[in-house]
């Protein structure tokens, strides 16, 4: 049978990524060939984002130019997939007719059937993590991966969709994920990203107690790792044993991902996220104590429903005195089927985005002056490109993760992308910084 070409687009989180790339490595196996571009392909797949309501917007602008693709260009088959799909699968199908298959998440046999060419391949183990990594073609630059670890979410936070999108928190095994790591470290990755909907829960389902310290120090000793990095914590989830493994083993990165989403008490009980000021304070003061060199980034809610200019204040002047090193911020959106949605005194966009504007502005200031205070530091840096147009690398230090935080502009011709060197920060260009690679018998 004739090899069919197959493009694919990807949007939304790192959550999704992995999910692309297990989708593109099941149809390659199944006989397909890969198009890096989608005016080439002969079937389409997009991997639609449905978290808030400018994730889905792009979600329906993407898949209406991949309409025009298929009229215009020599693509016979459109496939939408992913959280928008899973989300609203009816809807998609009567608003965009020109949509041949609408396919929910971790579907991947039936969207392998429908978009390979028909070499039929092993049923994988049919759990809802999709264990069966192995085919996974990964779309990063080669040095760094991310590995998930979990998926779903139980924490039913009042304004978010997840649980409804991706099902309850189900991890996979640690054997599995480490053998999975392994590989990855055989085929040169230096730094891994352990993602999940909420990873510091990983475990509690399959073992009864929270494992993930156990996971850590079982990715710490494989050979060729470099760099742990843990994304999206939930501070309810923190547990003593974990902070210990953190500020204990060099390969795991002094950055911790802990979204609090807003500080006063009555808010962060309205979103049902099962923390107070307090324990949010004492959780932050106990990781610095005991993680040094810790950078910390958070994310933040405004114009949660209900959230008075007192309630706004708190939460400025809370970020004020923190101090986070990396900081995000977005409006609360109204998403279908969740119980904010229905909430009293949902606040007027224009509110929203003043009180955002507000948090960003304070945080800049926070970050230019952290910024300057590490000027003339020495700090390792991960190279991950050559910027073709100057001639420098880019990279980033141990505290900025991979397409959401500051990167370090690289003085130096003789690197590659996966190199890991001690740099000297000599200046700062916006949120970015500018360095040079310790020279040889230069101090360190």
């Amino acid at each position: 049978m004739k090899s069919k070409k197959v493009a694919l687009i990807n949007l939304g989180c790192p959550k999704n990524l992995v999910d692309a790339e297990e989708i593109i490595g099941r149809v390659a196996d199944s006989g397909s060939t890969i198009c890096q571009y989608p005016e080439d392909a002969e079937v389409l797949i997009v991997n639609t984002c449905g978290f808030i309501d400018d994730s889905k917007k792009e979600s329906i602008e993407t898949i209406l130019k991949a309409v025009k693709l298929k009229e215009d260009a020599q693509c016979k088959k459109l496939i939408v997939t992913g959280c928008l799909a899973q989300r609203y699968p009816k809807e998609l199908q009567k608003e965009v007719p020109e949509i041949d298959h609408v396919v929910g998440l971790k579907d991947f046999d039936t969207l392998t059937d429908l978009s390979g060419s028909g070499i039929k391949r092993g049923k994988a183990n049919s759990v809802q993590c999709n264990d069966d990594w192995r085919n996974r073609i990964r779309l990063t630059p080669r040095h760094y991966a991310y590995l998930r670890i979990s998926d779903g979410c139980d924490n039913r936070c009042s304004y978010c969709a997840i649980p409804g999108i991706r099902g309850r928190f189900h991890s996979r095994t640690i054997e599995n994920i480490a053998e999975e790591a392994h590989q990855m470290a055989c085929e040169g990755v230096k730094e891994i990203n352990v993602i999940s909907q909420d990873t510091t829960s990983y475990g509690i389902d399959l073992y009864g107690k929270r494992q993930l310290h156990v996971l850590l120090e079982k990715l710490s000793n494989i050979e060729g790792i470099e760099w742990i990095r843990i994304l999206y914590t939930h501070p309810r989830h923190f547990y003593p044993e974990l902070i210990h493994v953190i500020g204990r083993h060099d390969k795991i990165c002094k950055y911790i991902d802990l979204p609090i989403q807003h500080i006063n008490d009555t808010i962060l009980e309205r979103m049902g996220r099962g923390v107070t000021h307090a324990h949010i304070e004492s959780l932050i003061e106990d990781l610095r104590n005991h993680i040094p060199r810790l950078i910390l980034r958070t994310s933040v809610i405004v114009g949660f429903p209900g959230e008075t200019e007192d309630h706004f204040t708190e939460l400025l002047k809370f970020v004020e005195k923190t101090q986070f090193e990396r900081l995000g911020v977005f409006t609360y959106s109204k998403e279908d089927s969740t119980p904010a949605a229905s909430f009293k005194k949902q606040i007027p966009k224009k509110v929203k985005e003043q009180r955002l504007k507000k948090i960003m502005l304070t945080q800049q200031k926070i970050i230019l002056k952290k910024h300057k205070d590490l000027i003339g530091e020495n700090i390792p840096v991960i190279i991950d490109e050559k910027d073709e147009t100057n001639g420098r690398w880019i990279g980033r230090t141990y505290g900025d993760a991979p397409d959401v935080d500051s990167k370090v502009i690289v003085q130096e011709n003789h690197l590659k992308a996966g190199d890991i060197k001690n740099v000297v920060m000599t200046g700062i260009t916006g949120y970015d910084f500018t360095g040079r690679c310790v020279k040889a018998g230069e101090r360190e």
